[in-house]
């Protein structure tokens, strides 16, 4: 059984299309998606052999954790209010120390269909800051158990709320689509291991500990997505700029603080073949070098189908950007995986990581996205995951 991931995709998520009865209140239409998470790491400090690194801000450390951050269910409502005006709600509840089910609004946006191929979205909308971030949360429509976090770590917004035009057009077999935005936002970060533990490379007046999540925000945000696919293969460009006040690290919007993000990627899902591979590019001021370094990061994912077994292998990498921050991260990491298609609507996965920090680049080359620096400058991930839409 051949997953389709586009299709997916396009149903699941977006939620751009037009509901066909005439009656509003009667015609809610509700669809959903649940992951249920495990993930372990056995990774010895650097410093301190006895005591375990955890690894990704909580992601994974030295005990079977199934009540992961990445554990959570959601539930899109669309509801067609006029024949050209739709809305959609999406709500989610995480898992995680932080979270603990909360239900929140991922996503509130009206839809307005100007025509058959451009649609208006006001409200809320998740930021397609990624190849994959339209649909980031729903785990069945992607291979992996969790996308490569060398570069998904990169950029922690998930939405922003403001104005988003799409251009939804079909050539043939040709699917293209262009979409701009722009908006504001309120988010959550997670401090640095490189600003918070106190060597000597880095301030040591740092108020922070390792996995404390400060606030920050966004606002005249402008930026781009696009896409192009045909035939199984689909290439994926965007680039988005903002102002950035960020009070923990005493940024101000008067200080007139401004980064960018952009990045390529392409899919490749033809036959039994599937590939994917994307590149990102942050920048940012000099003055949020200890929130938000330089980075520069990829990877690449190249599987094989056998029925319904979709093994694959990923190779990333993370690494400075033009301002080589003491503060970047820095590693590399090879995966290997599989996913088996439980039904048409569910699919288990196993992942097996292994990632290496940088050795040669002084202290803060260490950390790579562990807390601490780990012995070796090497550790181990495992992680299993169980991703169901209904």
């Amino acid at each position: 059984m051949k997953s389709n991931i586009s299709g997916v995709t396009a149903a699941v998520v977006l939620g751009l299309g037009v509901m066909q009865n005439s009656q509003a209140v009667e015609n809610i239409e509700f669809s959903g998606y649940f992951t249920l998470k495990g993930t372990y790491a056995d990774n010895q400090q650097a410093s301190n052999t006895s005591t375990t690194a955890g690894y990704g801000n909580g992601y994974a450390d030295d005990r079977v954790n199934w009540d992961t951050r990445d554990t959570r269910i959601g539930l899109q409502a669309t509801a067609e209010v006029t024949p050209k005006l739709d809305m959609t709600l999406v709500m989610q509840a995480n898992g995680g120390s932080n979270d603990q089910y909360d239900l929140a609004a991922t996503w509130g946006y009206a839809g307005y269909s100007i025509s058959d191929t451009l649609t208006l979205r006001m409200g809320k909308v998740k930021g397609p800051f990624y190849m994959v971030s339209d649909y980031i949360e729903v785990g069945y429509a992607y291979p992996w158990v969790t996308p490569p976090q060398e570069v998904y770590s990169t950029n922690p917004m998930k939405s922003l709320t403001g104005l988003d035009l799409v251009y939804n057009e079909s050539f043939g077999n040709m699917n293209f689509l262009f979409e701009l935005y722009t908006g504001s936002g309120n988010h959550k970060a997670t401090i640095l291991p490189t600003y918070a533990n106190h060597d000597s490379a880095f301030p040591s007046t740092s108020q922070y500990s390792v996995g404390d999540v400060v606030s920050f925000s966004t606002h005249d945000m402008y930026g781009f997505n696009t896409s192009i696919g045909t035939d199984g293969i689909t290439f994926r460009l965007g680039y988005f700029t903002t102002q950035v006040v960020a009070a923990a690290f005493g940024i101000t919007s008067a200080d007139n603080v401004s980064g960018s993000f952009g990045g390529a990627g392409l899919i490749v899902d033809w036959r039994n073949l599937v590939i994917y591979s994307e590149y990102i590019q942050r920048d940012t001021d000099a003055a949020l070098e200890a929130a938000f370094p330089d980075q520069d990061a990829y990877y690449f994912t190249l599987g094989y189908r056998f029925g319904d077994f979709l093994p694959y292998m990923t190779y990333a990498n993370l690494d400075k950007g033009k301002d080589n921050s003491v503060y970047a991260s820095i590693q590399s990491s090879v995966a290997l995986g599989f996913r088996y298609e439980v039904g048409d609507t569910s699919a288990v996965k196993f992942e097996a990581l292994q990632a290496k920090t940088d050795s040669d680049s002084g202290d803060n080359g260490k950390y790579g996205l562990f807390d601490y620096p780990v012995k070796d400058n090497e550790g181990n991930v495992f992680a299993v995951s169980y991703d169901l839409i209904f």
